[in-house]
């Protein structure tokens, strides 16, 4: 009935797999659980995570070269087995001991009315503080990740992501993530819009996983550097449309100051400052310096 699929990169999953195993043994499902290693270069990790082929029904995948975030996750999903996706980041945490029931009970609920669905599960931190070099990356998952079901079905595409959701395989004969984007960032987004403009749901439940994975601030503004010039080239390319925009705040402010000669003396006034915008957002974990960074990349 369920196939759990986790792409893994220089993260040790066995904790991830251990419980959602158990939870799945005890609820006398039929699943799988599939970890694709896409690469990974660090030899400790490797060797920790061969460990998970002890278990029934888990197999362990490794590519020698990095396939990327769009075309692994496509890789695993045609690959499954069973009807029903559990599609998690590597660095999720299960959060509470009915995870796995929750979802079933929802998938028998939804599937009465829909073949071609997506559940979102939600995300969520603990609430013991990050260590100092890590807070600019756990203020902004507490701030702006972190929702309840019934605020996100208030506009259930926007800023999907596949962190924590149930996918109908179904789902992936009408959509899939985009491999032509092979940098870090915006595939995910493009993935919920894809959903929108074919009208399969995405129902969002309270049901979610802890984000373990909190980068370094360093790391953090290095992802952002790349997600940036990303969505800068999608720009350039015409590929960032209305319904594209209206999924991002960051993106309405930009378009707004690009549209008149004051907006754009503006947007290249603050451009000097970039270098001041980073140190501020990585030195206080200000999340307004954050976007003006943000701001100042993508205006580059």
């Amino acid at each position: 009935m369920l196939s759990v699929l986790i792409p893994v990169f220089n993260v040790d999953v066995n904790p991830l797999v251990s419980e959602l195993y158990t939870q799945l043994e005890q609820l006398s499902v039929s699943f799988e659980i599939v970890v694709a290693d896409d690469a990974s270069t660090d030899s400790i990790t490797l060797n920790q995570n061969s460990r998970i082929k002890q278990f029934e029904n888990v197999r362990l995948l490794s590519f020698s070269e990095n396939q990327g975030r769009s075309k692994i996750r496509n890789f695993l999903a045609k690959s499954a087995k069973y009807d029903y996706l559990l599609i998690l980041d590597c660095d999720a945490r299960v959060k509470n001991s009915d995870f796995i029931a929750k979802y079933l009970s929802s998938i028998r609920e939804i599937r009465q009315k829909n073949e071609y669905f997506v559940i979102s599960g939600g995300i969520s931190y603990r609430k013991k503080q990050p260590l100092k070099y890590q807070k600019l990356r756990y203020k902004y998952g507490v701030k702006r990740e972190v929702r309840s079901a019934s605020t996100r079905n208030n506009n259930s595409y926007k800023s999907f992501t596949p962190f924590n959701v149930v996918v109908s395989k179904t789902v992936f004969t009408k959509c899939c993530f985009d491999e032509t984007l092979t940098q870090y960032g915006y595939e995910d987004t493009f993935f919920g819009l894809d959903l929108k403009s074919k009208k399969i749901p995405i129902y969002h439940i309270d049901n979610p996983m802890y984000h373990d994975g909190i980068d370094d601030n360093e790391t953090f503004l290095n992802k952002i550097d790349s997600s940036c010039e990303n969505l800068s080239l999608l720009i350039k390319m015409g590929r960032v449309d209305d319904e594209f925009i209206s999924n991002s705040r960051l993106l309405q402010v930009y378009f707004r100051l690009k549209s008149n000669f004051f907006g754009r003396f503006v947007l290249k006034t603050i451009s000097y400052f970039s270098s001041f915008f980073r140190k501020i957002a990585l030195n206080r974990n200000s999340l307004f310096a954050l976007d003006m960074y943000k701001l100042v990349k993508i205006a580059d």
